[in-house]
C-alpha cells in the first residue's frame, strides 16, 4: 500500500480559491502537497524542477492550456498521474485530455468528497506508475540529487 505522505501532489489552477481549498481537502487527509503553481509557465518551472507523482491541473488558465501542459508533463514523465480539474466538462475536453494521458476528472465546484474519491481511486488505480515515481525520487534523494 501506497502511503498518502509519500505522494508529492503538485496543484495547478489559475484560481486561488480552488487551489487553496484543494490544498485544505488533500491536506487534511494527509496527502503531501509538495507546491502550487498558479499559471502555466510555473507549473512547467515546477516540472523543471521536480517530478511530482500526482498533478492537478486546472483545463482551462489565461496563458498555458491545461491540456499543453498535460502534453509536456507527459513528454517528460509519462508515469506522473494527471488529475484534471474543470469547471466543464465537455465531451471533446473530456476526449483529449483521456487521450492526451490524464487519469480523470474533477469538475467545479467540487466538494472534499469528490475530491477525495478521485484521489483514492488514482492510489488504486494508478499503483505501479505511482510506486516507480516514489521509489526514483528516493533513489535521488539517496544520490544526493
Amino acid at each position: 500500500m501506497l502511503s498518502k505522505q509519500d505522494i508529492g501532489i503538485l496543484i495547478v489552477d489559475d484560481n486561488d480559491i480552488s487551489r487553496s481549498m484543494l490544498r485544505h481537502i488533500l491536506e487534511s487527509e494527509q496527502f503531501n502537497v509538495i507546491g502550487e503553481a498558479n499559471n502555466g509557465v510555473t507549473a512547467l518551472e515546477w516540472m523543471g524542477k521536480t517530478i511530482p507523482e500526482v498533478v492537478c491541473l486546472d483545463v482551462m488558465m489565461p496563458d498555458i492550456d491545461g491540456l499543453d501542459i498535460l502534453d509536456h508533463i507527459k513528454r517528460i514523465s509519462p508515469e506522473t498521474v494527471v488529475l484534471m480539474v474543470t469547471g466543464s466538462n465537455k465531451k471533446e475536453t473530456v476526449v483529449k485530455a483521456i487521450k492526451g494521458g490524464a487519469s480523470g476528472f474533477i469538475v467545479k465546484p467540487f466538494n472534499p468528497a469528490t475530491v477525495l474519491q478521485n484521489m483514492n481511486s488514482l492510489l488504486t488505480k494508478s499503483y505501479r506508475p505511482l510506486k516507480y515515481l516514489i521509489d526514483r525520487r528516493k533513489s535521488w534523494r539517496q544520490s544526493g540529487f
